[in-house]
């Protein structure tokens, strides 16, 4: 009697599919060089290549991993991309996976800086700037109302954004204190009684307004390291979120670019590789160039905007779960939210001024070009990348350079 063929092992699951360095090297190597078109496009080609075709993981810990990198600060696909290196290749490969996400932008970022400096103030360089302002304007006001429909529904997320607008715009209080101070004033709307929610929501604000009131190339790259650091620490709610954080302190705080170049940056963050917050990178070596070591000042701020998205993401990575299920958690970055609502409008002002009066006086063209970007970036049936619609800013602004009578005469 013949023996019976013995049945075949069954196939490994995908927790327990082994993952070589080198193709977790060659993976996101080639990803972070595709990953254009913001978080989502992102986290859509991560979800395409190693939950569909690769099988690394699963669908349900793919999509419990991206809520456990919502619930962290800092860019949510760069934390997704250590998250999926670690599970496959341990510390080593998220350590890898988040280096070589993030190494392609800051080679173009930090190459389109030297641009910048040394090119920046020939004609054709000026157009094609000029072109980006009211992109990089109308991009901001195209995030605004996004955040603003998932944020504010209800009367109190309203009123948090309402006051933390005047508490940043008016009051000057620092961007850390008003979005803790939302936060906290969240939490305690829907944890304390009817009786005591709005005392509790306006002392939290009144505490950020209270503690409000309470030169050489190594202090240079020190302030850069520390602001930095800060900034990816405190970055809830994307990259757009952080933009009044960078602002406050780039431009107000040290001094190191200035509104003009302020959106410049965010106009050409959009059309490199990488996580929107990138844009530090550039910021890093503008601030840099000022005591003439730009490159060290785009590395520090490479450095430390990032660690703390591995500082969050490695030692907790095990205890997905447990953070994932906290309701508290999900309360305060609601209230985070909120806040970001108004801080985000409180900088489009000192930013519409730049963009829309390029020569001191309105420039009704620039503002036409800034609503044009706008309804295709909001409204238009046929969502248009956000690279595709900066890059037609960009020839706008080369065209005007070459041919200023078409456009009803140069900007100066």
């Amino acid at each position: 009697m013949p023996e019976p063929t013995p049945a075949p092992p069954p196939a490994a699951s995908a927790a327990d599919q082994r993952v070589s360095i080198s193709e977790i090297f060659w993976y996101f190597l080639a990803l972070g060089w595709l990953a254009f078109g913001g978080p989502v496009g992102q986290i859509g080609l991560m979800h395409l290549q190693v939950v569909e075709r690769q099988r690394w993981i699963d669908e349900d810990e793919f999509v419990r991993a991206l809520n456990f990198c919502h619930l962290l600060p800092g860019p949510e696909a760069l934390q997704l991309a250590i998250y999926i290196g670690y599970k496959k290749g341990g510390y080593r490969g998220g350590l890898l996976a988040g280096v070589l996400f993030i190494l392609p932008g800051y080679l173009t970022l930090t190459a389109l800086a030297w641009i910048y400096v040394h090119f920046g103030k020939t004609p054709e360089v000026l157009g094609v700037l000029w072109g980006f302002r009211p992109v990089g304007l109308a991009l901001l006001l195209a995030a605004l109302v996004r955040i603003s429909r998932a944020a504010l529904k209800g009367v109190f997320p309203a009123v948090l954004a309402a006051a933390a607008f005047a508490a940043f715009y008016f009051g000057r209080v620092p961007f850390v204190l008003v979005l803790l101070a939302c936060g906290l004033g969240y939490v305690a709307w829907h944890r304390l009684g009817p009786g005591s929610r709005t005392a509790a929501a306006a002392a939290s604000l009144l505490l950020a307004a209270r503690a409000d009131a309470a030169g050489s190339t190594a202090s240079r790259l020190l302030d850069v390291s520390w602001f930095f650091f800060k900034v990816g620490l405190f970055s809830f709610g994307g990259a757009y979120a952080v933009l009044p954080y960078l602002r406050e302190g780039a431009v107000a705080t040290y001094g190191w670019i200035s509104d003009r170049q302020m959106i410049d940056v965010l106009a050409l963050g959009e059309t490199t590789p990488g996580p929107l917050i990138s844009i530090g990178i550039f910021v890093g070596f503008l601030a840099g160039q000022g005591v003439h070591a730009p490159w060290l000042g785009a590395t520090a701020a490479t450095l430390w905007l990032f660690l703390p998205s591995f500082l969050f993401v490695l030692p907790a990575a095990r205890h997905m779960n447990w953070f994932t299920s906290r309701p508290g958690l999900k309360e305060f970055l609601k209230g985070v939210t909120s806040g970001v609502v108004g801080l985000i409008f409180s900088i489009s002002i000192p930013l519409a001024n730049v963009a829309f009066r390029p020569a001191g006086r309105i420039d009704w063209v620039t503002v036409a070009l800034g609503l044009a970007a706008f309804a295709a970036l909001t409204w238009w049936r046929w969502r248009l990348n956000v690279v595709v619609v900066v890059l037609a800013g960009g020839v706008l602004g080369l065209l005007r350079a070459f041919a200023p009578g078409w456009f009803g005469g140069p900007l100066s």
